[in-house]
C-alpha cells in the first residue's frame, strides 16, 4: 500500500510544479505581448502625426485611439490567451507620443495583468528634409 500513495504524492507535487510553471510563462508571455504592442502602436500612431504638429495631445489626429486599439489587437491576435484589456494614448509638451496597453493573460493558476508602455517622437521636419527620419529618442 505504500507505493500507490508514494506516486499519488509524486504526481500531485508534478502537477504543481507543471501548473507553476505554465503559469510563470503566460505571465512572461502576456508581458512581451503588452511591450510589443505597445512599441507597434506607438509606430502606428507616429505615423499619423502631421510634420507640423504642435506636440499637444488636443491635436493629434482623431482617430489615434482608434489605430492604436486595432494594432494592439492585430499585434496579440496569434496568441490565445492574452487578451487586450486597455489602450490609451498620450502626448507630453516634449513632442512624446506615449502609448499604453493594458493586457489579461490567462493561466492555469488564473489570469494576470500585464503593461506595456512606449514612447516615440514623430521625426522633425528638419530631419525629414534632409532624409533622416530618425525620432529623437524619448
Amino acid at each position: 500500500m505504500d507505493s500507490p500513495v508514494s506516486i499519488l504524492r509524486l504526481f500531485s507535487v508534478l502537477v504543481v510544479f507543471l501548473g507553476l510553471v505554465v503559469s510563470l510563462f503566460t505571465r512572461q508571455v502576456g508581458a512581451a505581448a503588452a511591450q510589443g504592442a505597445a512599441d507597434a502602436a506607438a509606430v502606428a500612431v507616429t505615423d499619423l502625426v502631421p510634420p507640423n504638429w504642435d506636440c499637444s495631445e488636443a491635436n493629434l489626429p482623431p482617430d489615434a485611439a482608434a489605430t492604436a486599439a486595432r494594432v494592439t489587437v492585430s499585434r496579440t491576435a496569434q496568441l490565445a490567451a492574452v487578451q487586450p484589456t486597455a489602450v490609451e494614448v498620450r502626448a507630453d509638451g516634449t513632442c512624446s507620443i506615449i502609448v499604453s496597453v493594458r493586457v489579461s493573460s490567462g493561466g492555469w493558476l488564473g489570469s494576470r495583468e500585464a503593461l506595456g508602455v512606449a514612447c516615440r517622437r514623430p521625426p522633425s521636419a528638419e530631419g525629414a528634409a534632409l532624409r533622416a527620419p530618425v525620432a529623437p529618442p524619448c
